[in-house]
C-alpha cells in the first residue's frame, strides 16, 4: 500500500491475527459489529473453542436481529426485552429450542452482558440474578450425576423394582406394579441393545420376530428415526434379551390382547347400536 512501510503492515497484521474459528459479525457496510466483535476476539484469545464461538455468533444474531426489529441495542435493551427475546426462542422463532438447549444461548447472552459491563458499555446486565438461579436460565441441571451400576445391582434393579420379587427371590405380594414380566423383558432389551427409550417404545413383536409363537434365538431389527438425530439404524438383540419375552407372551400378553379385544368390540358396536336406535 502506498505510503505504508511494507514492514510495519506485517507487524499490525501479525500483532492483531485472529486465531482460527473467531466470528466476525458485519454491518451492511462490511464493518466489525462493535462492540460484539471484541468480545469475540476476547473469546479467541481465551482459547474457546471455535465450534462453541461459532454457536454464540448464532445467539448473538439472533439477538441484535430481534432488538433491531425493536428499535433497539445492546445498550437500550431491558430485562423485558431479553426475556421476551428468550420466550420468542423457545416458542415463535422459526427454529425453536428446548428448554435445556436455551441454557447455551443464556449463556452466550450471559457472558456477552458481562463482558459489556466490563468495558463500561453497560453499567450491568439488563436482568435480575439471584445467587440460586439466573433468571435467564431454564433451571433445568447440567449437573448430571451418573454412576455405573454393577451386574449385581441391575439384577436387583431389573427384578426388584421392575419384576415384583423380593430381594430372597421370593414373590413380594405387596408390589403395586403393572406387568412385572414384560417390564423385565423390557429393561434388558434397552440394557443390551442400547436403545433409547424412543426406539423400543415404538418396536412391535412381529418386528421382533415373535409371531405365531415362534421366537427366534437373536434378532436383527431396523428402528425408527425417532431418536437422537432423527437417523435411523439397526440393532442387534442377543438371546437373553429374547429369552426373556417368554414370560411375557406366555402369562401377561394373552390378558392383556383378551381385555383390548373387549374394548375395541364395544367401541365398534357402539356407534352401530346408537345408528340403529336413531333409525
Amino acid at each position: 500500500m502506498a505510503g505504508v512501510d511494507r514492514s510495519l503492515l506485517q507487524d499490525a497484521l501479525v500483532r492483531h491475527k485472529l486465531p482460527a474459528g473467531t466470528p466476525v459479525l458485519l454491518d451492511d457496510a462490511m464493518r466489525p459489529i462493535e462492540p460484539v466483535s471484541s468480545w469475540f476476539r476476547r473469546l479467541a484469545w481465551r482459547r474457546r473453542k471455535a465450534k462453541t464461538m461459532r454457536s454464540y455468533a448464532y445467539t448473538v444474531l439472533m439477538l441484535l436481529g430481534f432488538l433491531q426489529a425493536r428499535g433497539l441495542d445492546l445498550r437500550s435493551a431491558t430485562e423485558s426485552d431479553i426475556l421476551q427475546f428468550r420466550q420468542w426462542r423457545l416458542d415463535d422463532a422459526e427454529e425453536t429450542v428446548e428448554e435445556s438447549s436455551w441454557d447455551r444461548d443464556a449463556a452466550a447472552i450471559g457472558q456477552l452482558y458481562d463482558f459489556l459491563k466490563d468495558i463500561g458499555y453497560v453499567p450491568a446486565r439488563p436482568w435480575r440474578s439471584t445467587l440460586q438461579r439466573d433468571s435467564l436460565a431454564s433451571g433445568i441441571s447440567q449437573d448430571v450425576r451418573v454412576r455405573h451400576m454393577d451386574i449385581e445391582q441391575y439384577i436387583y434393579f431389573r427384578d426388584v423394582g421392575f419384576g415384583g420379587l423380593m430381594p430372597d427371590a421370593g414373590l413380594d405380594v405387596t408390589f403395586r406394579g403393572w406387568r412385572p414380566h414384560r417390564n423385565r423383558a423390557a429393561a434388558e432389551l434397552a440394557l443390551l441393545t442400547g436403545m433409547r427409550i424412543q426406539e423400543w417404545s415404538t418396536l412391535l413383536l412381529p418386528e421382533l420376530g415373535l409371531q405365531d409363537g415362534c421366537r427366534p434365538r437373536t434378532a436383527d431389527v431396523d428402528l425408527a428415526a425417532c431418536a437422537k438425530r432423527k437417523q435411523p439404524r439397526s440393532a442387534y438383540i442377543p438371546a437373553d434379551a429374547m429369552e426373556l419375552f417368554d414370560p411375557y407372551l406366555t402369562i401377561e400378553r394373552p390378558e392383556i390382547v383378551a381385555a383390548a379385544q373387549r374394548t375395541l368390540r364395544r367401541q365398534h358396536r357402539g356407534p352401530v347400536r346408537r345408528e340403529a336406535d336413531r333409525g
